[in-house]
């Protein structure tokens, strides 16, 4: 398993690898090729931290092989030593098959390494797409948080090293339908490649529903602060919202630059009462219970395949409201299990979220229906056995 991402975690892609290691049969023996992180943007979150023999089970081995303390540039030298160790381990373990994760593409270099086992790469993103979300943002440059920046940059060399990547042949499988149409328009050589779909998933008996809180309601946030994710739309939101509820808190959780959005929200006279930076949560027990304390989640992005944290929402019994973009509709039916909003809009945003606050009987039907959307299609007790079968299949090929 090679994981660009893996402890702290700190995107989608980090929470992915974890929990999908986590819910693998104990007949899978899995290696897990990580950098050593020493910080998450400005936040102190170590991998040394953890105590991966008590956080994994013992078929499950992690090997550090390079470090990290940035959010972009790290990924070259990951890359690197992957074609340095990889092979190595391929053959003192007998290993029967690589799973790689792109955007991030460790295993670009490893054609130089000629090892001869199989490659399954999990597509969560597309350099064009990350760039995509970006420009819609309307943050200006300044702003940007460093990876945001570096891609923006970086772009021309980027894309033609995904280009590169994809025109290879490759085992590929994504998270969402949607993602896979994208691949085929983006990259016409796929076109006639059977590519799976094993949606991204939640632990549903570890994030599961409490009793609401009562005061104040909070809205809750989680995330990467990066322009994609839509966070100034939702700052922009936040004073009509107070003023149709006025004690109503916002809780904006995870790592990345705040200060735009703070000064931003000064700028809009929001008593700082309504508001909190809770920063970088490293306890996974913490996180389930900022989400079920939490009244409303939301999730205004802008660019993103099938967002974990609306998962993570759904399954602990939360009403939604998130952006009608990308494959979240796939999670969501519209005033089913959550509340759809058109992106880049911050009056649609607001009335979404008073809607729900001011209504317990509304909130409560829609954290129901969700969470039995999320039980019913999007468990890892289901998906972590079809990934089991994707493996077989592919490790019976390998000759």
């Amino acid at each position: 398993m090679l994981a660009p991402e893996f402890l702290p975690v700190w995107g989608g892609v980090g929470t992915y690898i974890v929990e999908l290691v986590r819910h693998l049969p104990r007949s899978v023996e899995v290696f897990v090729v990580a950098p050593s992180r020493d910080r998450v943007g400005r936040e102190n979150a170590r991998t040394a931290d953890y105590d991966f023999a008590d956080l994994f089970p013992d078929n499950i081995h992690v090997d550090l092989i390079s470090s990290a303390s940035d959010t972009f540039i790290y990924n070259a030298a990951f890359q690197y030593a992957c074609l340095k160790f990889v092979p190595r381990l391929v053959k003192d373990e007998n290993v029967d098959l690589i799973h790689s994760h792109t955007a991030h593409m460790p295993d670009l270099l490893m054609p130089l390494g000629r090892v001869r086992v199989p490659t399954l790469t999990t597509v969560h993103t597309t350099i064009a797409g990350q760039r995509r979300g970006t420009r819609t943002s309307g943050v200006r440059f300044g702003d940007l948080e460093f990876s945001e920046k570096a891609t923006y940059l970086g772009y021309p060399i980027l894309s033609l090293a995904e280009r590169i990547y994809f025109s290879s042949r490759r085992n590929l499988v994504t998270v969402s339908n949607w993602m896979r149409k994208q691949l085929l328009q983006q990259f016409p050589k796929l076109r006639g490649t059977n590519i799976p779909v094993i949606h991204n998933s939640v632990d549903c008996g570890d994030f599961t529903p409490s009793k609401e809180s009562t005061k104040p309601m909070t809205v809750l946030f989680t995330g990467r602060f990066i322009a994609a994710k839509g966070l100034n739309y939702l700052v922009d939101a936040i004073p009509e919202v107070i003023r149709n509820h006025p004690e109503t808190q916002f809780l904006f959780v995870g790592a990345g630059h705040v200060t735009p959005y703070e000064k931003r929200l000064q700028s809009l006279s929001v008593p700082k009462r309504n508001y909190s930076f809770l920063g970088y949560l490293n306890d996974r027990k913490a996180l389930i219970d900022v989400y079920r304390h939490c009244t409303v989640f939301v999730a205004p992005t802008l660019y993103e395949n099938l967002p974990i944290r609306i998962l993570e929402a759904m399954a602990c019994g939360k009403p939604v409201v998130a952006t009608n973009v990308c494959a979240i509709p796939e999670i969501i039916r519209s005033d089913e299990e959550g509340l759809l909003v058109p992106p880049q809009s911050s009056h649609a945003l607001a009335v979404a979220l008073s809607s729900l606050l001011g209504s317990p009987e509304l909130r409560s039907k829609i954290g129901r229906s969700a969470r039995e959307r999320v039980t019913e299609h999007f468990n890892w007790a289901t998906n972590g056995t079809k990934m089991t079968n994707l493996y077989e299949e592919l490790s019976s090929n390998r000759e």
